[in-house]
């Protein structure tokens, strides 16, 4: 079973699948996104590649009312908090 996969209404749905990346397409990007496990925090924790060149994008952690994502951009880091998987699917270019 892929690591991520989407859904029938086409928003991402992650598994927990350690250590195990794929390249997941979200919008017009190819996107590796591997499970790291739980941090320091007990929160379940992803990281995001670009997968045409080797690019950090972002963390992922699922949090108790939303998932945080901190994203790298062109203007320095930017951290979303408590927001939902469609929220980080739109953040990534996404629909």
């Amino acid at each position: 079973m892929s690591e991520l996969q989407q859904t029938e209404n086409g928003s991402v749905a992650l598994s927990r699948n350690q250590l195990m990346p794929d390249v997941q397409r979200i919008g017009t990007r190819q996107i590796e996104i591997t499970y790291l496990g739980k941090n320091a925090d007990g929160l379940p924790t992803w990281i995001m590649w670009n997968a045409d060149e080797p690019m950090f994008i972002g963390m992922l952690r699922q949090g108790k009312m939303g998932y945080h994502f901190e994203q790298r951009t062109s203007s320095g880091v930017l951290l979303l908090e408590n927001i939902s998987l469609s929220r980080v699917q739109r953040a990534l270019g996404g629909y």
